[in-house]
């Protein structure tokens, strides 16, 4: 049986499932799009990642939040070489643009804030990996860099 979502549903005043689930990865892919749709349980997350992290964020900086990526479906994260253990799949994670850290340190409940960044011929991309476990007593307020070759 084939799950239908609603992927315009509101998740707060700012934020929409559609946006915490699309990727430029599973939108582009040949031959055809693939579907990145998340189980309820993804969603219950998500909503949990909005709540406590993204929307105090939202709010307190008064400008909106881009989400480069945030919930990935098993096939979308082996495409962006995403852990096996990410916490996208289980729709805790979402990754922002950098300028964001300093929101996110102050007003956020995280259980990890990862700066990322590697670096392709002359280009460099730097982006906050930003996660919430569903059960948020267990958050570690862990704030790490990566570097990515």
């Amino acid at each position: 049986m084939k799950q239908i979502v609603d992927m315009s549903m509101r998740l707060s005043a700012h934020f929409t499932l559609g946006e915490m689930c699309y990727s430029d990865t599973a939108a582009n892919h040949k031959p055809k799009p693939i579907p990145n749709i998340p189980l309820k349980l993804h969603i219950t997350a998500l909503q949990n990642l909005v709540d406590r992290c993204l929307e105090p964020m939202r709010m307190a900086l008064k400008l909106p939040i881009q989400v480069n990526s945030g919930y990935r479906c098993q096939h979308v994260n082996t495409l962006v070489h995403g852990v096996p253990t990410s916490q996208h799949m289980k729709g805790e994670a979402a990754d922002l643009t950098i300028l964001l850290l300093m929101y996110a340190k102050q007003y956020a409940d995280y259980d990890q804030l990862i700066l990322e960044h590697y670096k392709k011929g002359d280009k460099e991309v730097w982006w906050l990996h930003i996660s919430c476990r569903i059960d948020y007593r267990k958050n570690r307020h862990e704030i790490k860099e990566i570097i990515k070759k």
